[in-house]
């Protein structure tokens, strides 16, 4: 009989302990290019005459008409004499490319206008995030939040050349035709503007 009572409270412990330990859920991440991503606060300025306001933060054209920096820290910096400027949370879509924005570069944005909510405009950028991904395209991918339906789209390029040959091979791929039917569902973005920073 003191047999049967000890295995009937060991039974009686263990469904009590199982019962106040918390489960787990493992959650298997198959693919890290899509996570780890950062947020930068970009300051860019288009100059009506060539400047020498910036410091060494700031990247420039060889001009000194243009300037940009992406930072984690700085928010909106202030505004520049003769200069325009334009502030942005930019979210970065290819993390493993944010080696581009050290270096000298070749930058184009777009200024676009969403016709959905951002988590289906990002869903429609997946066809050219993923071929950016499978053939390790370099070039860093970035957008805004949106903001009255408006955001900017913004590529950096290691070098204009590299820019123009992969565009000749995009366009003529099955890739390009699959993304504008996706992205032209979302958003209608205008010509992109072009500058070579160092």
């Amino acid at each position: 009989m003191a047999r049967f009572f000890l295995k009937l409270l060991s039974v009686f412990l263990l469904l009590s302990c199982s019962d106040t330990t918390e489960t787990q859920r493992t959650e298997l991440i198959t693919d890290s290019y899509f996570f780890q991503k950062n947020i930068f606060n970009m300051n860019l300025y288009n100059c009506n005459m060539p400047s020498e306001d910036f410091d060494s933060s700031y990247k420039k054209s060889k001009d000194l008409m243009n300037f940009y920096k992406f930072s984690e820290l700085v928010n909106q910096d202030q505004q520049k004499d003769n200069c325009i400027q334009i502030y942005a949370e930019i979210s970065e879509l290819t993390p493993l490319k944010e080696d581009l924005l050290l270096g000298e570069n070749y930058m184009e944005i777009s200024s676009c206008s969403s016709k959905v909510e951002q988590d289906v405009l990002l869903d429609s950028l997946t066809p050219y995030l993923n071929f950016i991904k499978d053939n390790n395209v370099r070039v860093w991918t970035g957008i805004s939040a949106l903001e009255n339906n408006n955001f900017y789209w913004i590529n950096i390029w290691e070098s204009e050349e590299y820019r123009e040959q992969f565009l000749a091979k995009w366009i003529k791929s099955n890739n390009s035709g699959i993304f504008a039917r996706a992205l032209s569902s979302s958003a209608v973005c205008k010509n992109p503007s072009t500058y070579l920073y160092n």
